[in-house]
């Protein structure tokens, strides 16, 4: 046998040495390489050991958008938002940590002053910095146990802020939250409408334009600590908010204050129900004022009630576009208007009428307060004559009336953009009939909006062409200028007719105390039976009345129309139209006319007979 060299041991030795450290290094680079990926592993997937160990480590925070601002026709502010800090509670979390410290205390104070409950020590705490009584905070804290989110109050001052942060109680935590502020207070609050708790709009313009308003909401979503700081944001994880337009509405602030104060103190002076009041620029539509007021009286059962009121006086219905109301004689001008242009009568025509009530050809008796016999055609409508007008009425036909109607724009509504609007109550041509012929012409059994009527009188203020009434003049800060789309409803002659026979009627006729010492004025009173609601009988009552008063000024070129409706006023105070609503209509013109810098067109001797006139006694 030959001998092993000892070369070939030590060769053998070497080549054991290598294969191990072979065996050695590949093992060690597969071990780096399992744990180099296992890492790589646990940073890219999320192990839902580890997450929920942890919890959610990434928020989302909203970026609310900023609501627009409603501003007047002069760039008076109406609505603006405002960020505000508001204090939150997290009962459940009161609850827990509040019994920890509670537990906590009594051991390190066996004399601790902690009364063992969470939400009385939260709320006596923020009680006594807010300046807020305790009880109703616990009640809230305690009715809401489980929640995790509770509004505990708006709108805290730094100092409050401060204070709360100084208390350091977990569960009680301070946000940025949009608040709306209506700098003007609750004047013009049923045409600017309120914002819910979210920002949405809920009435008037902040309803109606809500979309254009309310912007778009941002938000961001970032990586947070175990302490909820935000650590990193990506670029693509923040979204900016769109801030919502301002919007400028035709409401004149002023001519708005007006109105309000004159239609409250009418309503008080005459016990009246409610009432209701539009002024109009005849020569744009733009509605300048609109007021709404109604007047609870301790043992009258009211036909009127409106509960959303209770909830906050913006939140009501706008009664001048959602409740139709029967005009009365105010509606008499358009009859009278239509019957002139289809030559049923000219003015100068001597109208044959009996010593006393009118018998239609149907044998329907028609009454009125004085028969003064046969008159002229004019007369009729300055002495407010439902005979002459019933007479009139029989001499047209079914579809006169009808296409009367509906060319003035009643029974359909004016797109005025107030929620809720009504369209008015017109009989169907399927129902009309002789009675409904002679009923309307006296502005009976038809019912129309306040907004109607005044958009409708425009075309006696201009030259025979009607003018669309319109609240919103658009978005602030665009060209929102735009031709006037009026629409002729009758020949210029024949409106010009028409308002000569309504100045008489400020003269002679039932308009007298609603005469202007500063303005000619031309317009008609109304007073119609107030009809029964639901659930109180059909038909009227016999002693409660809708009063009212429409008019415009001044006579050769006017500038804007008034309509005054005092709503079932107290009938042992008075209840005809041109002694109710025909004053304040008068003061509502002057004052508004006066802050509009028009120049009085009463001549001195007008004036002085103006005010003698309006001590005269009123029938219509």
């Amino acid at each position: 046998m030959n001998s092993i060299s000892y070369s070939q041991i030590a060769e053998a030795q070497s080549s054991r040495i290598r294969a191990w450290s072979r065996l050695l290094i590949t093992t060690t680079a597969i071990v780096l390489f399992a744990i180099s990926a296992r890492v790589a592993w646990l940073k890219s997937t999320d192990d839902p050991r580890l997450l929920e160990a942890a919890g959610v480590h990434r928020s989302t925070a909203p970026e609310p958008a900023s609501r627009g601002q409603i501003i007047d026709r002069r760039g008076r502010v109406l609505a603006a938002s405002l960020m505000g800090r508001r204090l939150f509670a997290d009962p459940a979390m009161i609850w827990d940590r509040g019994w920890d410290r509670i537990r906590k205390g009594k051991l390190e104070d066996p004399d601790s002053q902690a009364v063992g409950d969470p939400f009385k020590d939260a709320a006596n705490a923020i009680g006594g910095t807010l300046g807020l009584p305790p009880k109703p905070i616990e009640t809230l804290l305690k009715k809401s146990a489980e929640a995790r989110y509770v509004k505990i109050a708006d709108m805290l001052t730094s100092e409050q802020v401060e204070a709360i942060h100084v208390m350091n109680i977990p569960g009680i935590g301070i946000e940025s939250r949009p608040i709306r502020e209506y700098p003007a207070g609750d004047l013009a609050g049923m045409v600017i409408g309120r914002v819910g708790l979210e920002q949405n709009g809920q009435a008037g313009a902040e309803l109606s334009h809500n979309a254009e308003v309310r912007g778009k909401d941002g938000r961001m979503v970032f990586l947070r600590d175990v302490k909820r700081q935000p650590l990193w944001i990506e670029g693509n994880d923040y979204q900016p908010p769109s801030d919502g337009v301002d919007i400028r509405l035709s409401i004149d602030l002023v001519a708005q204050e007006i109105a309000e104060r004159m239609l409250q103190r009418a309503v008080k002076d005459w016990n009246a129900g409610g009432g209701r009041a539009v002024i109009m620029d005849v020569q744009t539509g733009d509605i300048l004022a609109m007021a709404d007021v109604l007047h609870p009286r301790k043992g009258w059962k009211e036909v009127t009630t409106d509960p959303s009121r209770a909830i906050h006086p913006s939140l009501g219905r706008n009664r001048n576009v959602t409740d139709p109301y029967e005009p009365g004689s105010t509606f008499k001008p358009f009859v009278w208007a239509t019957a002139t242009e289809l030559g049923v009568f000219k003015p100068e025509t001597i109208v044959r009428l009996p010593n006393g009530p009118y018998v239609t050809k149907f044998g329907r008796v028609i009454r009125d307060v004085k028969y003064p016999g046969s008159v002229t055609w004019k007369k009729v409508l300055v002495k407010s004559l439902n005979g002459g007008m019933a007479a009139a009425a029989e001499r047209m036909k079914f579809s006169d009336m009808q296409n009367m109607v509906q060319r003035f724009g009643f029974g359909k509504k004016s797109g005025v953009g107030i929620p809720g609007e009504s369209e008015g109550l017109v009989t169907t041509a399927k129902k009309w009939s002789v009675y409904t012929q002679t009923s309307v012409c006296m502005g009976h059994e038809i019912g129309v909006t306040p907004i109607q009527m005044v958009q409708a009188f425009s075309a006696f203020c201009r030259d025979g062409s009607m003018v669309p009434a319109r609240l919103s003049l658009g978005i602030e800060g665009t060209d929102n200028q735009y031709s006037i789309p009026s629409k002729r409803v009758m020949p210029e002659v024949i409106a010009l007719t028409a308002r000569d026979a309504m100045e008489g009627v400020m003269i002679e006729g039932t308009g007298r105390k609603a005469q202007s010492e500063f303005y000619r004025m031309f317009g008609k009173s109304g007073t119609a039976q107030l009809p029964k609601p639901k659930g109180q009988g059909k038909g009227y009552f016999e002693d409660r009345y809708v009063s009212s008063f429409i008019a415009g000024a001044p006579f050769e070129n006017p500038r804007i129309v008034c309509l005054v409706v005092i709503d079932d006023p107290d009938k042992s105070k008075g209840h005809y139209g041109g002694s109710i609503a025909g004053p304040v209509c008068r003061e509502m013109i002057d004052e508004t006319l006066n802050y509009m810098g028009v120049e009085p067109d009463q001549g001195e001797k007008q004036a002085k007979l103006a005010v003698h006139e309006r001590g005269a006694s009123d029938r219509h």
